[in-house]
């Protein structure tokens, strides 16, 4: 027997594949429904699966029915209903089928009533024989047009409950938002924004927009921009410094691994050396990782700006002497992960012995919220005065940072892309 499964958005198109390939005497063996693709349940699609097949021989099911003996029996139901007459041929048919589907829905045996047998009567268990014809007539029921259609109407009704019931778990579910707010709460949404942020947002425009204006996507999407830029706290006033002689500046930089520490280092020594013409200097301390006091070094000889490399707080203080002359010191730290605390208490010991204008937390916009809000907490225990998220050009959404920052009440100081230095 051949076996195929067909894959569709709806039943409706699942169906018409199986027609279309098998023809209409396929028979339908199984049907399910799931969620497929996106990325970590996000974005995925409804699929309607049918295994259906063309070689089940569904004609036998009468004769062994009518070797089946007993009060209760299938074939007792038939053998009283005779051959002439056709009412009672009806009603033993009607008996029969609903039998079958008991035991192809694992009702089991039990008291059953029909038309076909007295109120009460026991249906006998069936034997080894009869499997074969109770699953065939079950894939005939499963087949028909009416079943399909119950089918179909039952997946339409898990649908509309699901969405009533994540309806009714929206704060702004009973909001009576236009158009134009109820799409771009759509799409805050589907950008993985908080929902509570999100409907601050379109609040905050129904509010403050003109109602004529309401309508006009130019007008919202301009306002909604003005609000989501209002959302995150930049420190752009205090990270610029386009002249020198005003004392030295020094940078911290401090996250877990793997988030882009060395290459952001690189790329803020760069920006200050050639574009802000500041006099540089740069400090590590990430002696852990292999080469990477070579991939920094190698930074720092092409930029132009020199590097020194300390392996205790007070080495780090020394150097911090030696560059005190320079108008910016960057220091770059070992990745560490927040959930070693042996090792976060040791960066606190570099950090308090530096004493450093500011300590960024680098943050990956790659990792997930709870990855970073549990970041956020733990290196607050060692310092944080801003935020870098980094590897934008790698982010899924951007929703997340939104939701961090918001979360850990930290001002933005730097966004990176990209690994161009």
């Amino acid at each position: 027997m051949t076996v195929k499964r067909y894959e569709a958005g709806s039943m409706a198109d699942a169906l018409a594949l199986v027609k279309g390939e098998l023809g209409p005497t396929a028979v339908i063996l199984h049907t399910r429904t799931f969620r497929k693709g996106g990325v970590m349940g996000v974005g995925s699609r409804e699929v309607v699966e049918i295994t259906a097949s063309l070689d089940v021989n569904i004609q036998g099911k009468r004769a062994v029915a009518a070797k089946r003996q007993g009060a209760g029996g299938v074939g007792s139901a038939r053998a009283a209903a005779g051959a002439g007459d056709e009412r009672q041929r009806k009603a033993a048919d009607e008996f029969e089928s609903r039998h079958v589907v008991r035991k192809a829905y694992g009702a089991g045996a039990g008291p059953v009533s029909g038309s076909g047998s007295a109120s009460g009567t026991a249906v006998a268990a069936p034997s080894a024989e009869t499997h074969a014809s109770t699953r065939d007539m079950a894939a005939a029921v499963l087949k028909s047009p009416g079943f399909e259609l119950r089918s179909e109407l039952s997946a339409l009704r898990t649908m509309v409950e699901s969405l009533l019931q994540r309806t009714r778990s929206f704060p702004g579910a009973d909001a009576n938002l236009p158009e134009q707010l109820s799409r771009a709460y759509s799409s805050l949404l589907e950008q993985q924004v908080a929902d509570e942020i999100a409907l601050r947002i379109v609040d905050d425009v129904k509010q403050n927009l003109p109602r004529e204006q309401l309508s006009n996507p130019a007008a919202v999407r301009e306002q909604l921009l003005l609000r989501l830029e209002k959302l995150v706290p930049c420190a752009a006033a205090q990270v610029a410094r386009p002249n020198t002689g005003r004392g030295c500046r020094s940078l911290c930089l401090i996250g877990p691994t793997g988030v882009g520490k060395t290459t952001t280092i690189a790329k803020l020594a760069a920006a200050l050396k050639l574009r802000q013409k500041h006099n540089v200097g740069l400090i590590t301390i990430d002696t852990y990782r292999i080469a990477a006091v070579d991939q920094l070094r190698t930074y720092a000889n092409i930029i132009g700006v020199p590097l020194k490399v300390v392996l205790t707080p007070a080495e780090l203080v020394g150097a911090m002497k030696e560059f005190s002359s320079c108008d910016s010191v960057l220091i770059d730290t070992v990745g560490r992960s927040q959930h070693d605390q042996l090792k976060l208490n040791e960066l606190a010991g570099f950090v308090q012995a530096a004493g450093p204008t500011e300590v960024h937390l680098v943050l990956s916009s790659t990792c997930t919220q709870k990855a970073m809000e549990s970041a956020v907490e733990r290196f607050s225990a060692v310092r944080v005065d801003h935020i870098i998220f980094t590897k934008l050009d790698e982010a899924v959404s951007f929703g997340v940072l939104f939701n961090v920052a918001q979360k850990a009440s930290k001002a933005l100081s730097y966004i990176t892309t990209g690994q161009d230095v």
